[in-house]
């Protein structure tokens, strides 16, 4: 069993860190093989990363679709990320917004639109809607680094002028600042509405999945009230080369998520095998794991789509599954 990374098709360099101090290999959902970002391929290659296409569209199509987008976007708000901004509460090609229908105002100009009679694809809106939301988040990724490259030589600016060294604490609480964003704190439920649309068609499946967006975290558990805290670990190292120690650490780990995702739940049972701790680490991270008893994740994810969209919910999965794991992984220093 290898835990997903949801709901997200596009991670940075310290996310894929981040999963890696735990995991040997993290799955990912990708749309298209021609959409994956050239750093995530290299991650693939390498082995860190088990990228998967459950539903594969001409990428040939995708690219036509996304061109039409991109046009009707400029012109009703005048860039991508800004449509997007903008619609915060609907998502493209989800409400009534079809392909056709935005070809259609594209080709008038603003005039009379003509009505699409053609049935919605909510698979391929939704794989639409990821990869518009993958770079939306890359372009996110690239600003912020801007503004926090920006805000941190405002900082040593005015220190200079004052003559002061910059306090410890202050320089955490930057770190901290800049450390906050979140791309899972915009449109929270719509991403895991259009990712679970991939997620009940991946035929490998996993019983744990993991994020590290607090924002979705807190929505799912929210949401599931029957869900019980596992445990929370801390103080797992995050290091650039292999120690047996870890290595050792991250089977076990692995073997006991599959056991808790494969065995009847009654009761907690005994806390999670601690991380090995290494000297000189400077960084590390913490895992806080919670369990839907009774629940296979195509049931559980169910919830998020407004129809079934899995009728056979254990036409895919190789090991019988009878509870969901979630998983959330953030930076503890």
């Amino acid at each position: 069993m290898k835990p997903v990374y949801f709901p997200f098709t596009f991670m940075t360099k310290p996310v894929c860190q981040t999963l890696a101090a735990c995991f040997r290999q993290t799955a990912v959902y990708q749309f298209s093989s021609i959409k994956i970002p050239d750093e995530m391929q290299q991650w693939g290659k390498s082995g860190i990363l088990d990228i998967r296409i459950p539903v594969k569209y001409d990428g040939d199509k995708l690219d036509a679709i996304v061109k039409q987008y991109r046009s009707w976007a400029n012109l009703h708000q005048g860039s991508e990320i800004a449509f997007f901004k903008a619609r915060a509460h609907k998502i493209p090609f989800f409400d009534e917004n079809s392909t056709r229908q935005i070809t259609a105002d594209i080709k008038s100009k603003g005039g009379r639109q003509n009505r699409s009679q053609e049935k919605p694809d909510p698979l391929l809106n939704a794989g639409l809607f990821l990869h518009l939301a993958q770079e939306y988040d890359m372009k996110n990724l690239t600003l912020n680094q801007d503004f926090q490259a920006i805000e941190a030589i405002e900082q040593d600016f005015m220190k200079d002028l004052k003559g002061e060294s910059q306090d410890l604490d202050e320089k955490a609480a930057l770190e901290k600042r800049l450390e906050a964003h979140d791309p899972g704190y915009y449109m929270t439920k719509e991403r895991i509405h259009a990712w679970t649309r991939l997620m009940q068609r991946d035929q490998e499946g996993s019983g744990f999945y993991v994020t590290t967006s607090k924002s979705v975290f807190e929505t799912l558990i929210d949401s599931a009230p029957e869900a019980e805290l596992v445990d929370v670990l801390d103080a797992i190292p995050v290091l650039d080369n292999a120690v047996e120690a870890l290595e050792t650490w991250r089977d076990e780990l692995m073997k006991h998520l599959e056991m808790l995702a494969t065995v009847i739940w009654i009761a907690k049972t005994d806390p999670v095998i601690t991380a090995p701790e290494i000297p000189g680490c400077e960084t590390t991270v913490s895992l806080t794991l919670y369990i839907v008893p009774g629940k296979t994740p195509h049931e559980f994810f169910n919830r998020y789509v407004e129809h079934d969209v899995f009728n056979d919910k254990e036409k895919y999965q190789k090991v019988k599954l009878k509870n969901t794991l979630l998983g959330l992984i953030q930076k503890s220093r």
